[in-house]
């Protein structure tokens, strides 16, 4: 199982502490933002590739799924809001079972022009009109939320 660093973690340490993470360790938005507003120095374990943690530090991930009853135009109309808002799609995965459709998006919002919450509601809001139920969610939390 990941380690999870949270907010209420990076709290209890001194600031301009070290904290050492696990390779491949979740550590939540909350929790960065503090690691920098504290100083904190991450040491990571040596098995962690140095070059996917400079390329993750920017990065800010979030997956979205939609679920309902197939119909022409979901992913255009999807797209088209993420386009709007300047954000990348990094990876889809689309399925249609017996006329109900499902999808997955992995989105890279770090250039995206609208805040998280403002692209929350214009995809639910997109959802409803379409029928659909659509979820927008950071990668962390969704990680955390799926885990074995």
């Amino acid at each position: 199982m990941q380690d999870v660093i949270t907010r209420a973690k990076i709290a209890a340490l001194p600031d301009h502490a070290e904290l050492r993470v696990i390779a491949g360790a979740i550590i939540t938005r909350a929790a960065r933002e503090l690691i920098k507003e504290k100083g904190i120095t991450l040491q990571f374990d040596e098995d962690a590739d140095p070059e996917s943690q400079d390329k993750d530090e920017h990065a800010e991930h979030a997956i979205v799924t939609v679920v309902g009853c197939d119909r022409v135009g979901i992913i255009a109309r999807v797209a088209e809001i993420l386009a709007g808002s300047n954000v990348n799609i990094l990876d889809i995965s689309q399925t249609v079972l017996q006329g109900f459709f499902a999808m997955i998006m992995i989105l890279d919002l770090s250039c995206s022009q609208d805040d998280f919450a403002e692209l929350r509601q214009k995809l639910e809001e997109a959802g409803e009109e379409m029928g659909l139920k659509i979820t927008l969610q950071h990668e962390d939390v969704f990680q955390y939320m799926h885990r074995v």
